[in-house]
């Protein structure tokens, strides 16, 4: 589905924090969803969590189709018509399923997508994912986002961040699913994300406190802001 193809495509020049659904999203401060020039991407459940209510999202992404946002499919269509579907952010969603309302669809393929190059439909690609958090960063990238920072991304218990009534009370998965360590897939799939991006000047930080995923170096703190090198309009370093 696609409600408005006339909606302009996002273009990322400064930080863009991806925002997962782990329960760290819960400890930032106030002011870090409100930080001047940066853009925030949210991700699957993001519009239901109690921290993220006033938050003003960019782009909002989600990996499966919303019926899978929680146990029962009756509570993904309520979350995908009184939460996903008013959002006014730009919409992306994955080709392999595309009931969700979206402003746009992208396909996974190998290797990570350093640049927007479209299909016969008109629609990119971006790198083969187990996580809407990946797929947010390369949907990133390719429109221009080099200062990536993620919160929300645990791996660990508690391993949901509070969500605002009524969602609070809608089961939306096994609570003891990140009890175990992160799987080796997983490892290698945030890793290569980041192999890619250090290797074409760019930045990618977890500012999730106490993480389990080991691939993605993690920030001091909420305000993490160490500079990176001025990029070509490639995205490439300049020399000197």
């Amino acid at each position: 589905m696609n409600p408005s193809a006339s909606k302009p495509r996002p273009v990322y020049t400064g930080r863009v924090v991806i925002v997962g659904n782990g329960g760290s999203v819960d400890v930032m401060p106030a002011w870090f969803w409100h930080q001047p020039g940066v853009e925030y991407i949210g991700t699957n459940r993001c519009l239901a969590l109690a921290a993220c209510r006033d938050v003003t999202w960019s782009s909002l992404c989600m990996r499966d189709c919303y019926r899978k946002m929680f146990t029962t499919d009756n509570h993904g269509s309520d979350y995908h018509r009184q939460l996903w579907k008013p959002s006014e952010a730009y919409k992306v969603g994955d080709g392999h399923d595309r009931a969700t309302w979206c402003d746009e669809f992208i396909n996974q393929v190998a290797g990570w997508q350093h640049e927007r190059v479209e299909d016969r439909n008109h629609e990119a690609s971006i790198m083969r994912n187990s996580s809407v958090v990946l797929m947010a960063a390369n949907w990133a990238w390719i429109c221009g986002a080099r200062d990536l920072a993620l919160i929300g991304v645990d791996y660990s218990l508690p391993h949901h961040a509070m969500m605002a009534e009524p969602w609070q009370s809608y089961p939306h998965g096994d609570p003891q699913q990140y009890a175990r360590r992160v799987s080796r897939g997983i490892e290698r799939q945030f890793s290569q994300a980041r192999t890619a991006i250090e290797a074409a000047g760019g930045r990618i930080v977890n500012l999730s406190p106490g993480t389990k995923l080991r691939a993605i170096a993690q920030g001091k703190g909420p305000d993490d802001y160490e500079p990176i090198e001025i990029r070509t309009a490639q995205g490439m370093p300049t020399e000197g």
